[in-house]
Parts: C-alpha cells; sequence; structure tokens
C-alpha cells in the first residue's frame, strides 16, 4: 500500500502543472523600472550640517568622563571615610589586660621598642 501511494507521489512531483512564457526574465527588471512611477529620491536632499551636530559627540564623551571621574571620586571618597572610622574604633577599643600579656609575651618585642611605642602614642 505504502509503495503504490510512494510511486503516485513521485508521479505528481514530475508533472508541473504551472508553467513560465517563453522570454519572461529575459526583460523583467526593465519591464518593472518601466511601470514605477518617476519620483524624486529622498536620499539625494543635502544634510544641513548645525553647530550642534558638531558639537554633540564631544559634548556626550565630555559627559561621559565626567560621570565616570565623580563615580571614582564617590567611590574613593566613600572607602576612605571608612578607614577613617575604622581608626578611630581601633583607637578607642579597650583590650584586658590578660589579653595584652598574651599578646606581649607572643610578639618579641623588648622592653625599649615597647615603652619607645607608649610613649611615642601619646
Amino acid at each position: 500500500m505504502e509503495k503504490e501511494r510512494l510511486y503516485k507521489i513521485d508521479e505528481r512531483e514530475a508533472r508541473r502543472p504551472f508553467t513560465v512564457p517563453e522570454g519572461y526574465f529575459d526583460n523583467l527588471t526593465q519591464n518593472i523600472m518601466a511601470s514605477l512611477p518617476e519620483q524624486e529620491s529622498l536620499y539625494s536632499t543635502k544634510i544641513i550640517v548645525t553647530p550642534w551636530m558638531r558639537i554633540r559627540p564631544y559634548l556626550y564623551a565630555a559627559a561621559a568622563f565626567a560621570g565616570i571621574f565623580f563615580c571614582i571620586k564617590a567611590a574613593v571618597g566613600i572607602s576612605t571615610r571608612n578607614n577613617a572610622e575604622i581608626a578611630q574604633t581601633e583607637e578607642t577599643t579597650i583590650y584586658s589586660d590578660e589579653y595584652i600579656d598574651s599578646f606581649l609575651e607572643t610578639a618579641m618585642i623588648d622592653d625599649y621598642t615597647l615603652y619607645y611605642t607608649l610613649v611615642d602614642a601619646n
């Protein structure tokens, strides 16, 4: 049954019900161009360049650089402010005597360096 159908499909493909007239494609482009109405080209108009059109790219570039500059400035300002806050909190931190004693035992600092650091801090 399927073989019969395949043969019928092959027979249908062999037939071409539509045909193209002789010489149709020989002058097709010329016939189409002749049937179009005459119209002025939209692209042939002259573009008038204003001063704003000349300045605009430079202005946009300057605005981009200014934006980048202010973003970097804000990021640096935030990080220095955080560092100052951290330094201030470190100065006011109170440590217990046991912590200081254990630190000094393992720090390998002689007495002179310790006294000099304490005097220099005040």
